[in-house]
């Protein structure tokens, strides 16, 4: 009887599939039609272009967090198109994740140089992370620096926040020591997410509004980041996240809004990237064909999609989108996904000492030139990291 219901349920999901399945695993699964059609209704009434979609969040909030999975191209593409929208909307600050809160005097100088010094913005990229070789994130910088070259008169130049710590990196002597907690307070030197978030809340105390680029975890406001091991709940993070500090200071006036990207499996944070929210916004889209927009999921339909199989429903009875983030943006299909742009001769002979000895993988200590950049090149490569999925 069971080799009976299994070859039943095989044949239902193939003809579900349409055959698709068989012969390409990376589709998300398939929508059942009637909530595909409530889905595709909602998001002809309330979805916005990505650009509209952030804008508008800053007519009821004061700080809007968008939060990626790292290096994925159009997503700078898309901060560096807002600054001049932000500019003429009347937010003038933009908080990054890829800058020292240490080295905001070179931020500020950067911006307000008459001449354009990628010399400068690499060092303060480098300064805060020595593999972040990436041409879409220096352009962050240009972007705004270009805006201040030709903004109007009555508008106050736009300013870039670092918000990140300094860590030292050089006390991390073998894998063991990223275990040891006197090591790592060496390495943190008194840093957190807390510091992060008061740079935030003392612009908005300032009476200014903040777009937050940041990573995903540091960007959860209301979700709190479960700690998993080995498939298997063990508790809520002991450290909130900057959002988390945010939202605690201002509420409902700070949101969070994803970067649609893959998620990883409920195994855990090095389980295998799957579709995020079961799949189900990807394959909405990929039935309704793919087009740019920004939606709620705080509210609405999408707020009650459902995922057990990833590794942030740990810790929650009933793991719901809303519970995730109160936003989502969605570009393109995964498969489309293009990797940022590693940098020629981000590692030279002028910072090479330095990359070894701020590398977090003590492996690096004694690494070439060659081998950084390689591993740059890597990380960067969505096909390999990705090309599982569409």
């Amino acid at each position: 009887m069971r080799s009976v219901i299994t070859c039943a349920a095989a044949l239902l999901w193939l003809g579900l599939c349409g055959g698709a399945c068989e012969t390409d695993p990376r589709r998300p699964p398939p929508l059942d039609p009637a909530r595909e059609a409530e889905l595709a209704a909602w998001l002809d009434a309330h979805a916005q272009d990505p650009q509209f979609y952030v804008l508008g969040l800053f007519d009821e909030h004061d700080v809007v967090f968008l939060g990626e999975q790292h290096r994925v191209k159009h997503d700078l593409l898309l901060v560096q198109s807002l600054l001049p929208a932000l500019q003429e909307s009347g937010v003038h600050v933009l908080a990054t994740e890829f800058a020292r809160r240490e080295d905001q005097p070179l931020i500020d100088s950067l911006l307000q140089a008459p001449d354009w010094d990628e010399a400068l913005a690499r060092r303060i990229l480098f300064q805060q992370f020595v593999f972040w070789g990436y041409q879409e994130y220096v352009d962050v910088f240009r972007a705004a620096w270009e805006l201040n070259r030709r903004r109007a008169p009555h508008h106050p130049p736009f300013r870039i926040l670092g918000i990140n710590d300094s860590p030292d990196w050089s006390v991390v002597r073998d894998a063991g020591d990223r275990d040891k907690g006197a090591i790592m307070r060496q390495v943190w030197r008194g840093g957190g997410e807390d510091h992060w978030a008061e740079t935030i809340l003392a612009a908005v105390r300032a009476g200014e509004k903040v777009l937050v680029h940041c990573g995903i975890h540091h960007a959860f406001t209301e979700y709190r980041q479960p700690v998993v091991a080995e498939g298997r709940f063990v508790r809520f993070d002991e450290s909130p996240r900057c959002g988390n500090h945010v939202f605690a200071a201002l509420s409902k006036r700070t949101v969070t809004v994803f970067l649609h990207a893959p998620w990883r499996g409920a195994g855990g944070y090095g389980s295998p990237l799957q579709h995020p929210a079961g799949g189900v916004i990807d394959a909405l889209m990929l039935a309704r064909g793919p087009r740019p927009c920004g939606f709620d999921v705080a509210t609405g339909p999408f707020g009650e999609i459902r995922d057990s199989l990833a590794v942030y429903h740990h810790g929650y009875d009933d793991f719901r989108l809303s519970d995730f983030c109160d936003g989502w943006i969605y570009t393109r299909p995964i498969s489309e996904y293009e990797g940022v742009t590693p940098i020629e001769g981000w590692i030279d002979a002028d910072n090479l000492s330095r990359a070894r000895a701020q590398s977090p993988n003590p492996a690096f200590r004694d690494a070439s030139i060659q081998r950084f950049h390689e591993s740059i090149a890597r990380a960067a490569d969505l096909s390999r990291r990705w090309g599982h999925l569409r």
